[in-house]
């Protein structure tokens, strides 16, 4: 008689990403994105979010052009401030915003934001603005698993900038 192996449904998940994304009605979270050119605007929350992480530039098709810039909180907020017409680092809950379990790992809808991919070390962390209680930390989310911790203004991180439509 063979032996029944069962696999928890988490590590099914974890082994077979998922390339499209659902929200809880079922409807595929890219209907969710209105996308134009190197914006994504965000229709639930009203925010705009740049397609490409600080440092890579939309190549005018499906995908992001150059090299991801890890950076300092500081600098990423002055790189922000540089970029003009309201663009910013998002707040904890911003960021948190784009999390959608439903596509696997990245939690990410990559089809809207394609240059989200593991690191070296399997992570994908990006800053957020909101400080870590008491501590001098500042939270950043994982996107490869959804997760936030918090880091060091100084620690290298990558940023999706967002600005709120006026």
């Amino acid at each position: 008689m063979r032996a029944l192996f069962v696999l928890p449904l988490w590590l099914l998940v974890l082994s077979h990403p998922v390339t499209a994304c659902y929200d809880r009605s079922g409807r595929s979270a890219q209907k969710r994105f209105i996308l134009k050119g190197d914006e994504a605007f965000d229709s639930k929350t009203s925010l705009t979010w740049k397609r490409c992480s600080l440092g890579g530039q939309w190549d005018g098709g499906r995908d992001c052009a150059g090299e991801k810039a890890f950076v300092s909180l500081d600098q990423a907020l002055r790189l922000a401030k540089a970029e003009g017409d309201g663009w910013h680092v998002p707040s904890g809950p911003e960021l948190e915003s784009l999390i959608d379990v439903s596509c696997g790992s990245p939690v990410v809808d990559t089809s809207v934001f394609p240059d989200i991919g593991a690191d070296d070390e399997g992570t994908a962390k990006y800053w957020t603005t909101n400080k870590v209680g008491a501590a001098n930390l500042i939270y950043y989310f994982d996107f490869m698993t959804g997760r936030a911790d918090g880091h060091s203004r100084g620690f290298q991180l990558a940023v999706r900038l967002v600005r709120k439509e006026k």
